[in-house]
C-alpha cells in the first residue's frame, strides 16, 4: 500500500475492524500496552499483528510511524466509553477523520489544516486528513536512523494520540479546548525540566544531551514565553526537586515522563551513579513504586532488544551487551521473585511437564523445542511486570530461558541435565 497515493486513509480503515480486540478496563493500561507494542511511545514503529503483511513490511520506517500513529488513533477512539462508535466502516472512516481534523484544528491551532488541493479544489474530510497526517509526519520525524533523537521528536506523536483520547471523551464540554491546549503545552513545559534536570544529573552536561534537548524544544510548538522559559533550563540546569510534576495528572503521563528520564539517561550510553539516583528520585516523586520503576526499565530493554535490527544507532557491540546483561539480570529477578507461581503453572502444563520430562531421556525435535520455549516465554507473559509490554520472543531462545528459571521451578532431572 502506498501511504502517499490519494485514497490511502479510506482504504487503510474500511479494512480494519473497528471494534478494540482486547478489552481492559484501565484505559491507562490499555493505551501504554498498545503505544509500547508499536513503539509509538518510542518514536520508532514497530507493526501492529493487523498490519503484517508483506505489503505493509515494505514500506519505509516513516510510512510506518504514520500506520502506528493512526493505529493509536484507532485504539483511542474505540476504548470502551458511553460514546457510540459506528460499526458500519464506511461510517467510521467519516467519523474517524471528521474527529482527528476536528481535534488538531482546536487543540493545535498552529497547525495549519489544508482544506483544498493546490488548483484550489475543496478536500473532502478523508482528503483532508491525509494531507494534515502527511504534513504531521513530514514537519516532526527526523533522522529515524538516530535513536536518540528520533526518540525525542516522534516521542511527541504518542503525546498526539493521549491528547486524543482526553478530547474526545470531553469534547462537548465547555472549555474542553482551552484546558486541552493549556494541560499539552504544561507537559510539554515539565518534559523538559525533566530532560535538563536529568542531563545535569551528574553533574555535567553533554553535547547530546543538549542536542537532544533543542531538538525536543524545537518539536515542542510551545508559546513564545514558555519557550523562552525553557531555553534556559539546558544552560543553567534545574533540580528534581523544584520542578512541579502535577501536569503529570494520569498513570499513563507519568510513565511516559519516567521512561523519557531514562532514555535521557541512556543518551551518552554510559549511566552514572548520579544518574541512577535521579531516576530512583523522580521515580519516587512521580508516586511509583520500585516494582513500577524495575516494569519501566524492562520495558525500555525489552523494546530496544526486540527492535535491534531496526535501530542502528544502537548496534554498536557494547551498547548491545550492556543492555542485555541489564536485561537478563532484571528478567532473572524477577523470576526469582515469582519462582513458585512460575513452578505451579509448568506443573500445571501436563504437556509442558511432559516434554520436560521427554527431554531428560532424549533431545526433544525442532517442533518440541519450540512448544517449549513458546509455553515458557507465555507464562512469563502472564507475570505482573511483564503482562502490559512486548517481551523480546526472538531473544529469548529456549537454553537461554531454561538457564534464567531459579532451581526448582522444573523438573530437577531436566534441570541438571
Amino acid at each position: 500500500m502506498n501511504l502517499s497515493e490519494k485514497g490511502w486513509f479510506k482504504r487503510l480503515i474500511s479494512s480494519q475492524s473497528v471494534v478494540a480486540e482486547e478489552k481492559m478496563d484501565d484505559k491507562n493500561e490499555y493505551l501504554y500496552k498498545t503505544s509500547h507494542n508499536s513503539g509509538l511511545i518510542y518514536g520508532h514503529p514497530v507493526l501492529p499483528k493487523e498490519f503484517k503483511s508483506p505489503e505493509f513490511l515494505e514500506l519505509s520506517q516513516p510510512a510506518k510511524l504514520k500506520l502506528v500513529l493512526l493505529d493509536g488513533f484507532i485504539k483511542t477512539a474505540v476504548f470502551p466509553s458511553d460514546q457510540l462508535i459506528p460499526e458500519d466502516p464506511d461510517e467510521f472512516v467519516h467519523y474517524l477523520s471528521e474527529s482527528i481534523i476536528e481535534y488538531y484544528s482546536e487543540v493545535i491551532p498552529n497547525k495549519k489544516i489544508k482544506d483544498r488541493n493546490f488548483w484550489g479544489k475543496k478536500l473532502n474530510s478523508e482528503e483532508i486528513v491525509e494531507a494534515l497526517l502527511n504534513d504531521r509526519l513530514n514537519s516532526e520525524t527526523l533522522e529515524l536512523d538516530n535513536f536518540w533523537i528520533s526518540f525525542f521528536n516522534n516521542s511527541l506523536l504518542f503525546l498526539d494520540v493521549f491528547f486524543f483520547g482526553e478530547w474526545i471523551v470531553r469534547r462537548h464540554e465547555e472549555a474542553t479546548v482551552k484546558e486541552i491546549q493549556q494541560h499539552r503545552d504544561d507537559v510539554h513545559l515539565l518534559l523538559l525540566r525533566v530532560m535538563a534536570s536529568a542531563a545535569y544529573a551528574d553533574n555535567t552536561i553533554q553535547q547530546e544531551e543538549k542536542v537532544l534537548f533543542n531538538q525536543f524544544l524545537a518539536s515542542a510548538h510551545l508559546p513564545e514565553n514558555m519557550e523562552k522559559e525553557a531555553a534556559e533550563y539546558i544552560n543553567k540546569g534545574i533540580d528534581i526537586n523544584n520542578i512541579d510534576l502535577s501536569p503529570a495528572k494520569t498513570w499513563l503521563l507519568k510513565k511516559y515522563i519516567l521512561e523519557l528520564a531514562i532514555l535521557t539517561v541512556w543518551a551518552d550510553q554510559i549511566v552514572t551513579e548520579g544518574e541512577k539516583k535521579f531516576i530512583v528520585e523522580l521515580s519516587d516523586q512521580l508516586g511509583f513504586t520500585r516494582e513500577e520503576l524495575e516494569k519501566s526499565m524492562v520495558a525500555i530493554e525489552s523494546f530496544v532488544l526486540s527492535n535491534w535490527g531496526n535501530i542502528p544507532f544502537l548496534q554498536a557491540k557494547n551498547s548491545f551487551d550492556d543492555i542485555r546483561a541489564r536485561f537478563l539480570d532484571r528478567i532473572s529477578e524477577v523470576m526469582v521473585q515469582n519462582q513458585s507461581r512460575i513452578s505451579k503453572e509448568i506443573k500445571d502444563s501436563k504437556e509442558l511437564m511432559a516434554l520436560l520430562t521427554k527431554s531428560n531421556e532424549t533431545d526433544l525435535n525442532e517442533e518440541e523445542q519450540i512448544k517449549v520455549r513458546t509455553e515458557l516465554i507465555d507464562i512469563l507473559k502472564n507475570l505482573p511486570t511483564f503482562v502490559i509490554i512486548a517481551l523480546p520472543g526472538s531473544f529469548l531462545t529456549l537454553p537461554l530461558l531454561l538457564k534464567l528459571l531459579p532451581k526448582g521451578s522444573i523438573p530437577t532431572p531436566f534441570e541438571e541435565k
